[in-house]
C-alpha cells in the first residue's frame, strides 16, 4: 500500500498528464454547473421566498428532498431523457460533458435552494418593507436582500460545488466516461480500480480529496469572518 501511494503521489508530482486533463475536465464540468445553479437557483429562491411562508415551506420541503437523490437515479433520469429514443434525444447530448453539466446541476441546485431560501426565510419581514418604503426596484430589492444572507448563499454555493465535483453515478451514466472527453475524476477512480491501477486511482483519489477538503475549508473561512 506504501509503494502505491508513493507512486501516486509521484504521478500527481510530476505532472501526469493524463491525470491533470481529468483533474481539469473535472472541475470545467463541476464549475459550469454551479454557476448554472447559481444564475437560475438564486432569483428562483427569491421568488420562492417572496411568494409568502406557505410557498416557503413547500420549497423548503422540495429543496431538502431532491437534495437527497441519489445520483444513479440523477443520472438514468437524464439518461432516458437524451438518449435516441427520448425526448431530447434530438440534441446528441448525450455522452457529451454539458450531459454531465446538466446532471450535476440537478444535483447541486437543491442544495443551494434549501440553504439560501432557509436563510431569506429567516430574514425580518422589515428588511423588505425599508426597501419597498425607500422604493427599491425589484431587481435591486434581490440583490439587497441576498447580500444580507450572503453567508448562506456562500454556504450553499461550496456546498454545492462540493455535491457536484465528487459525485460519481451521474457522471458515469450520462457521461460514459470517454478518454480524453468526459472521463472525471470519480469515474477514472472508479474504472483504475477496476483495472487494478490502484497507485493511478489513488493519485486521482488524492486530487479528488484535496479539491473537496479546499471548497471545505474556504467556505467554513468565509463564513468565519462573517
Amino acid at each position: 500500500m506504501l509503494a502505491e501511494t508513493g507512486r501516486a503521489l509521484a504521478l500527481i508530482a510530476h505532472r501526469d498528464v493524463e491525470v491533470w486533463q481529468i483533474a481539469g475536465v473535472s472541475l470545467v464540468v463541476s464549475v459550469a454547473a454551479l454557476a448554472a445553479a447559481l444564475v437560475l437557483g438564486l432569483p428562483l429562491t427569491y421568488a420562492v421566498a417572496r411568494s409568502g411562508s406557505r410557498a416557503t415551506r413547500i420549497g423548503l420541503w422540495a429543496a431538502h428532498s431532491f437534495a437527497a437523490l441519489p445520483t444513479v437515479v440523477v443520472g438514468l433520469t437524464l439518461y432516458f431523457v437524451l438518449s435516441a429514443g427520448g425526448p431530447l434525444g434530438w440534441t446528441k447530448l448525450l455522452y457529451t460533458r454539458t450531459a454531465m453539466a446538466v446532471g450535476q446541476f440537478a444535483l447541486a441546485l437543491p442544495l443551494l435552494v434549501a440553504v439560501v431560501l432557509g436563510a431569506l426565510h429567516r430574514l425580518p419581514e422589515s428588511a423588505s418593507e425599508a426597501l419597498l418604503t425607500h422604493g427599491v426596484t425589484p431587481g435591486r430589492r434581490m440583490g439587497w436582500l441576498l447580500w444580507e444572507v450572503k453567508t448562506a448563499v456562500a454556504t450553499g454555493a461550496f456546498l454545492a460545488f462540493s455535491r457536484a465535483f465528487t459525485e460519481l453515478g451521474s457522471a458515469l451514466i450520462v457521461g460514459g466516461n470517454i478518454r480524453g472527453a468526459t472521463r472525471t475524476l470519480t469515474t477514472y477512480v472508479a474504472l483504475e480500480y477496476n483495472r487494478g491501477d490502484d497507485a493511478r486511482a489513488i493519485a486521482l483519489g488524492l486530487i479528488l480529496l484535496a479539491v473537496a477538503l479546499a471548497a471545505n475549508a474556504l467556505m467554513h473561512a468565509f463564513t468565519a469572518e462573517q
